[in-house]
């Protein structure tokens, strides 16, 4: 009698929503996402000067993110 093994995983999600859920809680960055890079990418302008971020995740994003925004005044 073999045992079968399940396994769980989470469900993956949509780039595009995920996109659409930081561009949501980071208003002052235009987020998309690389189909080519799969990473997560980003801008904003911070007194005056033009910032990118390139992340492989969208928590390595939301990091990176607030380290920015909580520089700039």
């Amino acid at each position: 009698m073999s045992q079968r093994v399940q396994t769980t995983s989470e469900p993956q999600i949509s780039p595009a929503i995920v996109v659409r859920a930081l561009s949501a809680r980071f208003p002052r960055w235009t987020i998309w996402w690389g189909q080519a890079t799969t990473h997560y990418w980003g801008v904003s302008r911070h007194n005056g000067i033009l910032i990118h971020v390139e992340a492989r995740s969208a928590q390595e994003f939301v990091r990176r993110a607030r380290e920015i925004d909580a520089g700039s005044p």
